[in-house]
């Protein structure tokens, strides 16, 4: 059977691989977050894997988690993200403004979880638990509805909650004094009757003192409540930014606070773009990305065993014989400048799993082009990747790549397309600091060349520049060094993944021209 009957990669959106549990390979970090109970956060860059881990703990959680656990995952992609603002209290900082709205959908499904698993165990919940569930259930009806539910008219509807003004007593079980006022209620109505306002917020600060009381006994009998946070930048857009960074930076100050009161037994977990991190406005943001964060990292050696992961899935469901040399699938030992092929594609990619299935799957519909072409006589056939047709699949890639790092950093830094077209206006691959300050004032008589230096240091932390270390001629770009740091030099050189779509030249080629 020859090569292009049966090799494949899997898709490059793990939301859309259907296979990915068939060939998901962990790196490790999975592991790190859950073996660490003060841990929350999973960043990585964009592509960097983070929602194929998410799917992939949804799918597998009974074999990475304890059997008895729960695991309630979250995705946001039908999500009211207007409604947080209804509940924000202008007396607190800006990074706890969504705080409480966020805990609130926390505890809500933690006391919805338990009371299931008890059940399911032919259990007795403990009567605070019971009475907590059986209020959730009278306020949002009979069962507690989903959280895109919850998020929308169920919760403007606690604008007309009446609870006890002398508060209420969840060990005695008694709730004939709680009533919901009828009737619809819009958002706009909430939005424009500061009474409405008011009584919501009040309800829901009520509300989470309620369940809180009723989680606090929770022990070693009980199971560890995982709730996971996917695709929660579904918003990030220039539209929503401001919003969507509030709303972010309310959910990880919710998330930080529960995971230590709770003692590791609710286990918010958030899958973030590290990007997105990076630019909220979160008190010890450094701090929290130290004791609780985990990073979504490749090494060659990981990105290798995930592409051989997938190679051979397809390899076995057709019968050839696994792949054990990652070298052995291409014709070449070396392309140009003596590289081996795969270090060629991973010097072109960003270290990240979503590039090298782009590139190589490119290179492989380039062959199966050659491989029908109407104009010739041939048929041809393919038994290893031909190198040739990796040069063919470059300028495809390329243009992917820089699309991708401007969908990535358009909203936070919409500077980033200014800077391609002065490096590209530039042609070289070498860049001096002056140079680049000079291209983007024609580009911008207004630009501050006083930025420069804040400019080159966010395209070197993204791998867009490398840069040289003393007599070092080799470049270093944080993407294949992550310890590296930023230092100003005399001369940049742009990614090898970006040159093709920039149209730069060598220095060398542009003095021969």
């Amino acid at each position: 059977m020859q090569l292009l009957d049966w090799i494949g990669f899997g898709k490059v959106s793990a939301e859309r691989d259907d296979l990915l549990s068939k060939y998901f390979f962990d790196n490790g970090v999975l592991n790190s977050i859950i073996q660490s109970p003060s841990s929350f956060l999973i960043l990585g860059r964009k592509g960097a894997g983070k929602t194929a881990v998410f799917k992939y703990l949804l799918e597998n959680h009974k074999t990475l988690i304890k059997s008895d656990d729960v695991l309630i995952p979250m995705s946001f992609e039908d999500y009211n993200w207007n409604i947080h603002s209804l509940l924000t209290n202008s007396t607190k900082a800006e990074s706890m403004l969504y705080k409480q709205s966020w805990r609130f959908i926390v505890l809500v499904e933690s006391v919805r979880a338990l009371k299931t698993w008890f059940s399911a165990s032919s259990q007795k919940a403990p009567k605070k638990i019971e009475a907590a569930n059986k209020l959730l259930e009278k306020i949002f009806d009979s069962p507690i509805p989903s959280i895109s539910q919850i998020v929308g008219r169920k919760l403007l509807s606690l604008s007309g909650l009446k609870l006890p003004s002398g508060g209420l007593d969840l060990e005695s079980g008694s709730l004939d004094s709680v009533t919901l006022e009828a009737g619809e209620v819009s958002f706009e109505q909430v939005q424009q009757d500061n009474t409405l306002r008011g009584a919501l917020s009040e309800n829901i600060e009520r509300l989470i003192t309620l369940l809180d009381d009723a989680l606090a006994n929770i022990d070693a009998s009980c199971p560890t409540i995982y709730i996971c946070f996917d695709r929660v930048d579904e918003a990030w857009d220039g539209v929503s930014y401001e919003t969507s960074k509030r709303v972010i930076a309310g959910l990880v100050s919710a998330c930080d606070s529960i995971s230590a009161q709770y003692g590791g037994k609710i286990r918010p977990m958030v899958f973030l773009r590290e990007d997105i991190f990076d630019v909220l406005n979160i008190n010890d943001a450094n701090k929290l990305r130290e004791d609780c964060g985990a990073l979504l990292h490749w090494t060659k050696i990981s990105l290798v065993s995930l592409i051989l992961k997938r190679v051979n899935y397809f390899a076995l469901a057709n019968g050839v014989q696994a792949v054990t040399d990652i070298d052995s699938l291409f014709d070449k030992q070396e392309m140009r400048q003596r590289a081996k092929p795969m270090n060629y594609l991973l010097r072109r990619s960003m270290m990240r799993p979503r590039d090298m299935i782009a590139f190589l799957s490119r290179t492989i519909e380039s062959m199966k082009e050659s491989a029908i072409d109407p104009f010739s006589d041939e048929t041809k056939v393919f038994n290893q990747i031909e190198c040739d047709y990796i040069y063919a699949a470059e300028p495809g890639y390329s243009e992917w790549l820089k699309q991708e790092i401007l969908d990535e950093w358009q909203v936070q830094k919409p500077v980033i397309l200014m800077i391609f077209n002065a490096i590209q206006n530039h042609g070289s691959t070498n860049i001096t600091k002056e140079i680049l300050s000079e291209e983007l004032v024609k580009l911008s008589p207004d630009y501050d060349r006083q930025n420069i230096i804040r400019d080159l240091r966010f395209l070197f932390d993204n791998s867009i520049i490398g840069i040289k270390i003393g007599a070092s001629t080799e470049w270093k770009y944080k993407c294949f060094y992550p310890s590296q740091g930023f230092v100003d030099s005399d001369e940049y050189h742009i990614h090898d993944g970006l040159v093709r779509a920039l149209n730069l030249t060598e220095p060398r080629d542009r003095e021969q021209r």
